[in-house]
């Protein structure tokens, strides 16, 4: 069940996310530089949310967070970004670089969640004697 909870979640979140015109209160990124401070911002959020969860929700959730980023990095990246070729990170150059280092994170991070969530099963197992 987590699972699909973790899959619907993606979709969910990514179909909303494209299909929103967000216009950034009249501002545009139009050098690599701000298209990099951009992603950067998106980046910091994520690192926030990721800090607040660790700390303040159960370590299912935590995990069950990391590896709905780790899917959403990865596979949206491979699928819509590289195989259908619908959008990129940035309209600029710097999505060559960018890309290739957040579909490797997240895939890092897909992994990461899933073993200490099966480690947290199987302790939890082992404790109440399954």
């Amino acid at each position: 069940m987590r699972l699909f909870g973790a899959i619907l979640g993606f979709f969910a979140v990514d179909f909303l996310f494209h299909l929103i015109d967000a216009l950034a209160f009249g501002m545009k990124a139009e050098t690599g530089a701000e298209r990099i401070g951009a992603v950067g911002v998106g980046v910091t959020v994520l690192l926030l949310l990721i800090a607040l969860f660790y700390r303040f929700f159960p370590k299912s959730f935590f995990h069950g967070f990391i590896v709905a980023t780790g899917l959403f990095l990865s596979f949206d990246i491979v699928v819509f970004h590289w195989i259908f070729q619908l959008h990129r990170i940035t309209s600029g150059a710097e999505a060559n670089w960018l890309e290739p280092i957040f579909v490797v994170t997240g895939t890092i991070l897909v992994i990461f969640g899933i073993k200490k969530e099966k480690m947290i099963t199987i302790k939890n197992d082992t404790e109440i004697g399954l």
